[in-house]
């Protein structure tokens, strides 16, 4: 009798269907023992988790300190010579001005 060769391909698909569905299978049964949703695993506490419930009842526990009645005045703040004032402009020394303009700072026009 003569044996007949056949291309391979069919049973190279089936084992790879097989493989696949193996690995489903498995993967749903150890999954599967360890509960449900509603079952898992308790919640962990740390030292970190500790450290900022006492820390969040000890600030509950503090009195609000006392609102102040009048809030005074900020300090006055001495003008800043860089900012456009209002008024006249203070001279300024040639060789100052000069080099203001040549970095580009300001113009040369009065």
């Amino acid at each position: 009798m003569s044996e007949r060769r056949g291309n391979p391909f069919g049973l190279f698909l089936l084992g790879f269907v097989v493989g696949v569905l193996a690995t489903f299978g498995t993967i749903l049964f150890l999954t599967s023992s360890g509960g449900g949703y509603e079952d898992g695993p308790a919640e962990t506490r740390t030292a970190a988790d500790d450290a900022a419930a006492a820390a969040m009842a000890a600030k509950a526990t503090q009195p609000a300190p006392p609102k102040a009645e009048a809030v005074a005045p900020p300090p006055e703040v001495p003008a800043n010579p860089s900012i456009r004032q209002t008024g006249p402009a203070p001279e300024l020394d040639p060789q100052v001005a000069d080099d203001a303009a040549a970095a580009g700072m300001t113009s040369r026009t009065r």
